[in-house]
C-alpha cells in the first residue's frame, strides 16, 4: 500500500532480481532508522511505470540488476524525468572487485562501488535530498549564531559528519566510519576531515559567542572543550531535539 510522502519519511524503492537481497536490505535499512520506508521492486519495468505515473521517492537504489534490466539500462530510462528520483547503484560485483562507471551525484546519480551493506545508509544522507538539505539549512544556521563566518570548508565537513550519524541509531566509529564518509565526500584525507573540525572547534573555544556558551551549557559539557566525535553527535542530537519540538 503507498504510504504519504511527508517530510519525516525518507522514501526509499529498492530495486534487485533477487527477492532475498531484498528483503536483507529493507530489514537492515528499516531497522537502522524510523525514518526510511522502503518498496521492493523486482521488475524495472514496473517500477519505472510507477515512477511515470507519480508515485514519489526521495531515493531509488539499485542493484547491478533487475529481472528485465541492468542497473544502467534503467537509469538510461529516467534520464528524462523530470523530476527524477536520487538513484545509488549498488554494484553487486564488488564482492569480484570489479569496476563499473561512476554517475555523478550533481545529476541525481551516485555509485557505490565495492561496499559494505552499511554503506548504503551513508549514501542516502549524501544524496541531494530533502531532508539532506534541511539538516544543512539547520547546521548553518547553527554555525552563524556561534559567529563562524560562511561560506566554510570546516563547518562543511561537520555538516556532512551530522549528515551521516543524523538517519541511524547505531553508533558509527568516528574516524574510520563518519570522518571516512566525509573524507570520501570532498576527496580528501581523514585526518583533513579531523584537523578541519578540530580547528573549528579551537576557533569557537578561542573567542566564543554567547550562543555557543549557552549551546555547550544546553548539551551538559559546558566547562568541556568537545572532541570531533562529541561534537558531531551533540549536533545531531540537538537538530533532533528542535524537530521534535
Amino acid at each position: 500500500m503507498e504510504s504519504e510522502h511527508t517530510a519525516k519519511t525518507l522514501q526509499i524503492a529498492l530495486g534487485s532480481y533477487d527477492r532475498k537481497e531484498l528483503r536483507v536490505e529493507k530489514n537492515y535499512l528499516q531497522e537502522q532508522s524510523p525514518a526510511l520506508e522502503c518498496t521492493c521492486f523486482q521488475n524495472g519495468g514496473r517500477l519505472l511505470e510507477q515512477l511515470r505515473q507519480g508515485r514519489q521517492f526521495d531515493v531509488v537504489i539499485l542493484c547491478s540488476q533487475l529481472e528485465d534490466m541492468s542497473g544502467l539500462e534503467f537509469l538510461m530510462n529516467i534520464r528524462s524525468m523530470d523530476p527524477k528520483p536520487n538513484v545509488v547503484l549498488f554494484d553487486e560485483g564488488r564482492r569480484q572487485n570489479t569496476s563499473a562507471i561512476c554517475l555523478e551525484s550533481g545529476d541525481g546519480f551516485c555509485y557505490v562501488g565495492h561496499a559494505e551493506l552499511k554503506n548504503l545508509l551513508w549514501e542516502l544522507y549524501r544524496l541531494p535530498g530533502r531532508q539532506s538539505q534541511r539538516i544543512e539549512r539547520k547546521c548553518q544556521e547553527l554555525y552563524e549564531g556561534w559567529g563562524i563566518q560562511l561560506p566554510d570548508v570546516n563547518c562543511n565537513y561537520l555538516s556532512c559528519a551530522v549528515g551521516v550519524v543524523y538517519g541511524t541509531s547505531q553508533k558509527l566509529a568516528i574516524r574510520k566510519e563518519i570522518l571516512q564518509a566525509v573524507s570520501e565526500q570532498y576527496d580528501v584525507s581523514v585526518s583533513a576531515v579531523d584537523s578541519g573540525i578540530r580547528r573549528m572547534i579551537d576557533q569557537l573555544e578561542a573567542k566564543p559567542s554567547v550562543k555557543w556558551l549557552r549551546f555547550k551549557e544546553e548539551s551538559g559539557f559546558a566547562d568541556e572543550k568537545p572532541t570531533t566525535g562529541k561534537l558531531i553527535y551533540t549536533v545531531k542530537n540537538y537538530l533532533q531535539r528542535q524537530k521534535d519540538d
